[in-house]
């Protein structure tokens, strides 16, 4: 039951009330005012196309971040190694993946896609580093022979090797692919350090030039004067990543896998496996027909902190502003926005419905501040995430100057 309380002419509203939860807030000017907050009434899961298409995006990412994480945890620049940099792989193919299935549903997709409940990394044209380090050179790939070739000249040196594919003494190059079995492959090179820069490249040093550091085995030939490494395992669905040292770390440059010719399944194959609509066997629906492979699980988007001009205020609730100072910023703190496939806060032209929707941010894992400007009466702010249902964060009214 909501309480009364009276101050001066006007009474404020404490509790539950229904399905709003009335509280005390503070205004712009730092004033009493009424916050209303609407409750949900249960938590939806509906599942329509829409939200099997997220999971079925979601669970594809998942399975991949399962077996690239080795890479993909600290081969983002400027971001920080760890669940940060896997955040980053997720947000980035998220959208990709999203972009791919809408335009090629049926055909020409250059990525696979998991059935529901299907475990394995699915072959597909993902960002797997970025950075500014230069593209490795002076190595030509042949996909189906499995060979990576490094033209030299006869009688080269280990000096020369460096010098034909651009590396310094402490940098690396990384090929990694993902095989049409489900594999993740990858392999390091760094030419040793413990061999002279004039040493010359034969038959005889051959097999002393590289550091190899990986999941398949590398053997190495000469073919003329060329050095051809062979991999155990690869496919066409490759890229390569360059490590280049510098006095702050290292740098990476930026890489996307090659896409795949025919990669499984496209969007109208993986979809159709997921439970649109469909109820439980209790409930009225069929038999599973065996165990169900949960989905991924992904942290919930968490917002906290939410202010305006610097004062908290309630998620969901009313926000007064006057005609004369309602030109300030909307603040909050937002968490595993990323691994979500990512979001946007945009304002609406209704006081209670995400209607005609401007956008106002893409929002960051961390702070993010929402640009000050004056504030139209009867409009609402939301936080929109690409995956899931839109979070009112605050209805907007005048309340005088």
């Amino acid at each position: 039951m909501a309480k009364a309380k009276t101050g001066g002419t006007r009474s404020y509203l404490r509790g539950r009330v229904g399905s709003d939860v009335y509280s005390i807030g503070k205004d712009a000017k730092g004033n009493k005012q009424q916050i209303v907050r609407s409750l949900a009434e249960s938590v939806a899961n509906p599942q329509t196309i829409a939200q099997m298409r997220g999971r079925m995006i979601m669970s594809t990412i998942m399975q991949a971040v399962s077996q690239m994480s080795v890479v993909i945890d600290h081969s983002f620049d400027n971001v920080p190694a760890g669940q940060p940099s896997v955040s980053e792989f997720i947000k980035r193919n998220y959208a990709l993946i999203k972009a791919d299935v809408a335009a090629h549903p049926e055909s020409d997709n250059i990525f696979g896609l998991n059935l529901y409940g299907e475990k394995g990394i699915k072959q597909g044209a993902f960002v797997v580093s970025d950075g500014s380090a230069a593209n490795i050179a002076g190595v030509v790939v042949d996909a189906s022979a499995k060979t990576l070739t490094i033209a030299l000249s006869s009688g080269a040196t280990v000096k020369d090797l460096r010098t034909a594919l651009g590396l310094a003494a402490d940098d690396y190059f990384t090929i990694v692919a993902i095989t049409a079995d489900a594999q993740f492959v990858y392999n390091r090179f760094h030419v040793s350090q413990t061999i002279a820069d004039t040493t010359v490249i034969s038959a005889d040093t051959l097999g002393s030039l590289f550091t190899i550091d990986g999941n398949v085995n590398v053997s190495f030939a000469l073919s003329g004067s060329n050095i051809v490494a062979t991999l155990a395992n690869m496919s066409a669905n490759y890229g390569i990543i360059v490590s280049r040292k510098s006095s702050t770390g290292y740098a990476h440059n930026d890489c996307t896998l090659a896409a795949p010719s025919e990669p499984q399944f496209n969007a109208s194959v993986a979809l159709a496996t997921y439970p649109v609509g469909q109820q439980r066997f209790l409930n009225g629906g069929a038999e599973a027909g065996g165990s169900v492979e949960p989905a991924p699980v992904v942290n919930p988007i968490e917002i906290t902190n939410l202010k305006y001009n610097n004062e908290t205020i309630q998620q969901g609730g009313t926000l007064s502003v006057t005609t004369s100072g309602n030109n300030h910023p909307f603040t909050f703190d937002a968490a595993h926005v990323a691994e979500n496939g990512g979001a946007k806060v945009q304002l609406s032209s209704s006081y209670s419905t995400l209607t005609n929707p401007t956008d106002l941010l893409t929002v960051a894992d961390g702070d993010n501040t929402v640009a000050a400007r004056t504030w139209a009466n009867d409009t609402s702010i939301w936080f929109v995430p690409t995956s899931g249902e839109p979070i009112l964060l605050s209805r907007i009214i005048e309340g005088g100057d």
